[in-house]
């Protein structure tokens, strides 16, 4: 199952999740209406409650009785009862839909957990950054911000976030125990999340289920508070919480049944999509000993993976491993031995431990330029089969990447003023002359201070350009998008003065300029609506698209065309002229592309890989061009240099 066929799918899963929701609240309301017609017909015995009909209650018997009054409960009762039941329900659930509409920071807020500054972190957090770093090269996406809950010694992680590009990874300290392949295996498991949908039907249903559990969790609280009060008190004045204790118990049984459902509807969504998760860890790493060494090694400390964070129950189903112990209900997670048997069948548990913090050897073999050195040919089936499934090979290449990066260029990638310096710098064209202009029109915008730090990292971006513009970008944006969104506003708008210093924008400066707007704008990583059903509707714009990228081809732009155009058959016979595709119509084209229906997504993609590689041959600006494509359409690509012949990829 591929990337949009897992999008597709997570799709179908919210709108079953949505019936299941109904069906929930209806058989909650409902329990509300027994329970409130048990007692309204027992204050009807002994209190004098009207109830329907005009005959007076009779004594027949304590129980006969109690059923005569039970079958006369006024229906204005249970239509009171169902009004406010479901408006609790309904009120709830939409506020905290409201409050997580920020994705995943907020949850990382909810959960009290600190942000990992690569700037200021331990040894071990740094290692957990760079495990995040190669994972996020390797699957084409933005990097995702790490937080890390202080006070939690088990071994957890979850991920959290409307979109692939806008996620965050939480992780608790115990994390820490693991070896760097485990770690690796982890994060693989995460990733796995990210990339096929989970990460958003997760939220969805932390906001739909959180009406269901309200109430339930508000007599809990109330038991929880009448305690506190309780304690230090003298024996004689401890029983004056008692009556808040017990009326809070008693509210929370009634809410009981939102619980019980609430917590049928996760283990039914979150259970199997564990497995498929691990699973996917083994294709990105190449390595089953990871995500299973990482399992078995939460049995093998003794290690345990409760989180006992504030809101965790709501956040259950979202953890790599179990993370509320109860001894009812319904577990969201399979047992960690039987996830072991289907992730790694052939796992040898005792010959694992006893080599636990053995390393592979087995590397991609890259050139001077970190480039993996061998000839392949990527057909646009296998291109698009790509999205969201990055393999071990480029998990191998990402590692190889960072450990070449200068270290100066890898710090300043981590700090959000020096990150804009970086960006600023790789837009400085390679002609003298106009890199000159561009750096008139920088020092215009922000002073001479400024231009210096630009000219001084332009020395370290200068090597790696031509080669990693979009992944040294990637790693840019975390830093950046610390600042607020007027500081990101202010940088992108200086970036595109520099850009346009010379009167005109070249594709590479497009592609890097697009990519940071979509990145760094305001409202990014909020969900993306699907607007259009069909590629028919937006023909105009793919067309568009796709006759940018024909242009791009070295070869025959006709042929180029024709080969992209054969695969969406909207029947166009020529290309756009350049002069029709301003960046404005570009740009205009790409941001209603974005709303397409994740099943039409994979024949555009599919049209410009054609375009793109019509000569035989897949060169940097191309593959580039159409990295920035996919990753509009909120559609991950690992990176396309990692399956390239270098030799090809500079011609």
């Amino acid at each position: 199952m591929d990337f949009f066929e897992q999008q597709e799918r997570a799709r179908r899963s919210s709108r079953w999740l949505v019936l299941w929701y109904l069906a929930a609240v209806l058989s909650v309301i409902a329990s509300y209406c027994v329970v409130a017609a048990l007692g309204y017909a027992f204050l009807a015995m002994y209190a004098g409650l009207p109830l329907r009909g005009d005959e007076p209650l009779e004594w027949h018997g304590l129980f006969r009785t109690y059923f005569a009054a039970l079958v006369r409960v006024p229906p204005q009762v249970y239509l009171a009862v169902c009004a406010l039941a479901g408006g609790v329900v309904l009120a709830v659930s939409a506020y905290r839909i409201w409050q997580l509409s920020d994705g995943g920071p907020a949850i990382a807020e909810l959960l009290g957990a600190r942000y990992v500054e690569s700037g200021r972190c331990t040894p071990a957090e740094r290692r957990l950054l760079n495990v995040v770093e190669e994972m996020a090269i390797a699957s084409g996406i933005a990097l995702p911000p790490v937080y890390v809950l202080e006070r939690d010694d088990a071994i957890n992680a979850l991920v959290a976030g409307h979109s692939p590009n806008e996620a965050v990874i939480i992780v608790t300290q115990g994390v820490h125990k693991l070896s760097r392949d485990e770690l690796q295996g982890m994060m693989g498991h995460e990733f796995s999340h990210i990339l096929n949908g989970d990460m958003q039907l997760n939220l969805r249903l932390v906001g739909l289920l959180a009406g269901l559990t309200s109430i339930s969790e508000a007599g809990e609280r109330l038991v929880y508070w009448a305690a506190e009060q309780n304690q230090g008190l003298s024996r004689e004045h401890r029983g004056a919480g008692a009556v808040e204790a017990l009326f809070g118990a008693t509210i929370a049984f009634i809410g009981f049944p939102g619980t019980f459902a609430a917590g049928a509807i996760k283990a039914a969504i979150s259970r199997e999509r564990e497995i498929l998760a691990d699973a996917a860890s083994v294709q990105f790493t190449r390595n089953p000993d990871a995500i299973a060494g990482a399992l078995d090694s939460i049995l093998a400390l003794r290690a345990h993976t409760t989180v006992r964070a504030l809101h965790t129950e709501q956040f259950s189903h979202m953890f790599f491993a179990t993370a509320v112990g109860r001894w009812w209900g319904f577990p969201s997670h399979p047992p960690i031995l039987e996830r072991i048997r289907r992730a790694h069948p052939r796992f040898l548990r005792n010959d694992y431990r006893a080599k636990r913090h053995g390393t592979r050897t087995e590397v991609a073999v890259l050139d001077g330029l970190g480039n993996v050195v061998k000839t392949a040919r990527l057909a646009a089936s296998d291109a698009v089969a790509s999205v969201g499934r990055p393999a071990a090979r480029h998990v191998d290449y990402a590692a190889q990447l960072l450990e070449r990066l200068p270290t100066r260029l890898r710090e300043a990638l981590r700090r959000a003023d020096e990150a804009e310096h970086s960006m600023f710098a790789l837009a400085l064209e390679t002609d003298a002359a106009t890199r000159e202009a561009e750096l008139r029109a920088l020092e215009a915008r922000r002073g001479a201070e400024t231009r210096a730090r630009v000219v001084d990292l332009h020395v370290y971006v200068g090597g790696l350009v031509r080669h990693h513009m979009l992944t040294l970008a990637d790693l840019a944006v975390p830093a950046i998008k610390e600042q607020p969104q007027k500081a990101r506003d202010a940088f992108l708008a200086d970036l595109a003065v520099v850009v346009e210093a010379d009167r005109r924008v070249t594709l590479r400066e497009f592609v890097l300029l697009t990519l940071l707007r979509q990145r760094l704008r305001e409202g990014a990583g909020q969900p993306i609506r699907t607007q259009f059903r069909s590629i028919e509707q937006v023909a105009a714009d793919a067309h568009a698209v796709v006759s940018l990228v024909a242009h791009t081809s070295r070869g025959d732009t006709q042929a180029a065309f024709e080969k992209g155009a054969a695969v969406l058959k909207l029947g166009w016979r020529a290309p756009l002229g350049m002069e029709a595709l301003s960046t404005a119509k570009v740009s205009e084209a790409l941001e209603r592309l974005r709303h397409l229906s994740p099943f039409a997504k994979p024949g555009l993609l599919k049209a410009c890989f054609e375009a793109a590689a019509a000569d035989g041959a897949l060169r940097l600006t191309e593959a580039e061009l159409v990295r920035m494509v996919a990753a509009t359409l909120d559609c991950p690509v690992p990176p396309l240099l990692a399956a390239q012949d270098p030799k090809a990829l500079a011609a």
